[in-house]
């Protein structure tokens, strides 16, 4: 192992935020050292959550809520947000992530954007990685939020324990509900904006295309208003018994 290599190793260890951010960066050029083991390194347990949904359904400030929510509990966070490619740096798009609220100077939370370079699924490739330095740093939750996905992108279902899906109430109708692939495969629905004209509608929808998935009235519909903050707690609750 090279010497600047295990410097950085050690500095990782002693929970050196700069130094994570620097083995993340070699995680996205594919360029970082093997994951130090349990026998130097154990890991602690970690909740990693996935939040999905369409442009404009409130990933982003429904994670800055969750976040707020989790540090009142006393929980650290990591946050990693994957976004469209940069054609300028070929980094990530909206890596200054001004959406998202949370203190700065909070050393129990930490934020990552992550350029998905042209990766199908709405995830960036080395988010599974990413996920695994997070959780040997010592976080106790890792909240990945996607890009605005499509039918077909559903990449972050094999990288996070629990995969909440966000729409609301002017998502479509019955016919988009029905051919939705990523509706399959989500443990969570909510309908974010639920304080908005038409949400009772669209649980009805769900609730109706999702009795006709293979797990059937097992997944919870839940609603929040994420510029409020309500109803974040309740979700929160959901994802603990999920897991």
């Amino acid at each position: 192992m090279r010497t600047g290599t295990a410097e950085l190793l050690e500095r990782f260890r002693q929970k050196d935020r700069r130094a994570l951010a620097e083995l993340l960066t070699l995680v996205e050029l594919g360029e970082a050292p093997p994951l130090p083991g349990p026998a130097g390194y154990p890991p602690i347990p970690t909740r990693v959550v996935g939040i999905t949904g369409s442009g404009g359904a409130g990933k982003s400030t429904l994670v800055g809520e969750l976040v707020s929510h989790l540090r009142r509990q006393g929980q650290t966070v990591a946050v990693l947000a994957c976004d469209p490619q940069s054609p300028v740096t070929g980094g990530a798009l909206l890596g200054d992530r001004i959406r998202v609220r949370f203190e700065a100077n909070d050393e129990g939370v930490y934020f990552r954007s992550l350029s998905t370079r042209g990766a199908a699924g709405g995830v960036s490739q080395a988010v599974r990685p990413a996920i695994e330095w997070l959780k040997a740093f010592g976080f106790d939750v890792v909240l990945v939020e996607t890009v605005g996905v499509g039918q077909d992108q559903i990449g972050v279902r094999d990288a996070v324990e629990t995969l909440v899906l966000l729409v609301t109430p002017h998502t479509g109708d019955e016919v988009q509900w029905e051919k939705a692939g990523v509706l399959e495969v989500a443990d969570i629905v909510v309908v974010n904006k639920s304080d908005l004209s038409g949400a009772q509608r669209v649980r009805q929808q769900l609730t109706s295309a999702l009795s006709l998935g293979p797990q059937g009235a097992h997944v919870p519909i839940l609603s929040t208003t994420a510029a409020t903050g309500q109803g974040v707690k309740e979700l929160w609750e959901a994802i603990e018994q999920r897991q």
